[in-house]
């Protein structure tokens, strides 16, 4: 069974659409992630990683660390989901990624279905 990552507040409206989409999600093993620090732990080859990317219009793949857009860490709370996995690359991880960028709003379980072919 697959083991999907999914990225997202279940408490805030605003960054909670990825987790309502995954719950819709049947066949796969899911692992809500609180930050990108679970990903350390992942004994797959390859991550699945579900998230919200902002102005996305539909469900679109990232597979390519270089293609990821990060901010400067000023903080703690600039530490995201790119800039992990880009650090991750630099330090050697052989792991593949697969991320699910999502809308920020939809039907979640449109939105699942339409995604089952792309995990």
């Amino acid at each position: 069974m697959k083991k999907i990552y999914v990225f997202g507040n279940p408490y805030l409206k605003e960054d909670n659409f990825a987790v309502r989409v995954a719950k819709n999600l049947k066949n796969f093993k899911v692992q809500y992630c609180d930050g990108p620090e679970a990903l350390l732990f992942a004994e797959e080859d390859e991550l699945i990683i579900i998230d919200v990317v902002k102005d996305a219009k539909k469900p679109f793949i990232i597979d390519n660390v270089d293609s990821l857009k990060s901010r400067n860490i000023v903080s703690l709370h600039d530490f995201d989901l790119a800039y992990f996995l880009k650090l991750m690359n630099r330090l050697g991880d052989s792991k593949k990624f697969k991320i699910i960028g999502l809308p920020e709003k939809g039907m979640a379980k449109t939105i699942a279905e339409e995604i089952k072919g792309m995990i």
